[in-house]
Formats: C-alpha cells, sequence, structure tokens
C-alpha cells in the first residue's frame, strides 16, 4: 500500500511473515475439547466397572447355586427330607441363604422309578431381590445294578 504525503512517499509493506505461536482462544478451544473427550471417556469407564462388578457378582451368584445343587445331587435319597434344611453361606462380600422344598414321592408314567422334586431358592444378603431358583428331579437309584453284580 502506497501512501503520498506532501514532501515524500512512504511504502508499508504487506508481506506475510508467518505468525510465531498461538493465540489464546485457540488454546481455550483445544483445553474445552480435551474436558469434553476425557469427561466422556471417564464417564464411559465408570459405567464398564459397574458392569464388571455386576457381572462378577451374577457370577458368584451362579457358581453358589450350581455348588448347592452339586451338594444336593450327592446326598442319598432315603435322607433328602432330613438332611436338607435352611443353610446359609458367606461367599466373597455376601451371604446367601438357601431354602429347600422337597416334594412328596412321586411315581414315574412307567411306574417303574420313584423320584423328588426338590427346589432350591437361593437369596443373597446384599441383593434380595435377586434370588434364583433351581429345581432337582432326584431319583430313587435302582435296587439292582447289573454292573455290580457278584
Amino acid at each position: 500500500m502506497i501512501t503520498r504525503t506532501a514532501s515524500r512517499t512512504r511504502v508499508r509493506s504487506t508481506s506475510g511473515r508467518p505468525r510465531a505461536g498461538m493465540t489464546l482462544i485457540e488454546v481455550v478451544v483445544a483445553c474445552t475439547l480435551l474436558a469434553i473427550t476425557l469427561t466422556s471417556m471417564t464417564s464411559l469407564s465408570v459405567k464398564m466397572a459397574a458392569r464388571s462388578r455386576k457381572n462378577a457378582y451374577l457370577e458368584q451368584r451362579t457358581a453358589t447355586l450350581f455348588q448347592e445343587v452339586n451338594r444336593v445331587e450327592s446326598m442319598p435319597y432315603n435322607s433328602l427330607t432330613t438332611l436338607l434344611t435352611t443353610d446359609s453361606v458367606k461367599v466373597g462380600q455376601g451371604y446367601y441363604k438357601f431354602t429347600y422344598t422337597v416334594d412328596p414321592e412321586s411315581v414315574s408314567t412307567s411306574g417303574k422309578s420313584r423320584y423328588r422334586k426338590i427346589k432350591v431358592t437361593i437369596t443373597p444378603s446384599l441383593d434380595p431381590t435377586g434370588t434364583q431358583v433351581a429345581t432337582i428331579r432326584r431319583a430313587m437309584p435302582p435296587y439292582t445294578n447289573p454292573l455290580n453284580t457278584p
């Protein structure tokens, strides 16, 4: 751009020298984007941790139930009504209460075997609404076993 005055002529150069550094607004925008990103990632990690804790709790409850089902299946048939009472066990951070319901003895449709249905209900002390129920059908073993003949 050329400006003229009465006695002399001045020439101003508008040659584009690159800027050295960042402006304050660029720093503020970059910090805002970083804060939004880190906040959303923190929220996601908190949700994943909560879901992981819930899954571990459900897995522990189910494993405890299967352990109790295996114990009931290994008991002698004739002593099911006397051995199965309300019981509790501590696993991890909480207690689990077991309740058993033993149905009267039934006969199969073929009339050859007798069985009982046992309902196991597990109630965790940490979450009483999260009960699990398993039904076991225990048949009376045969009096003679063809594999163990004298």
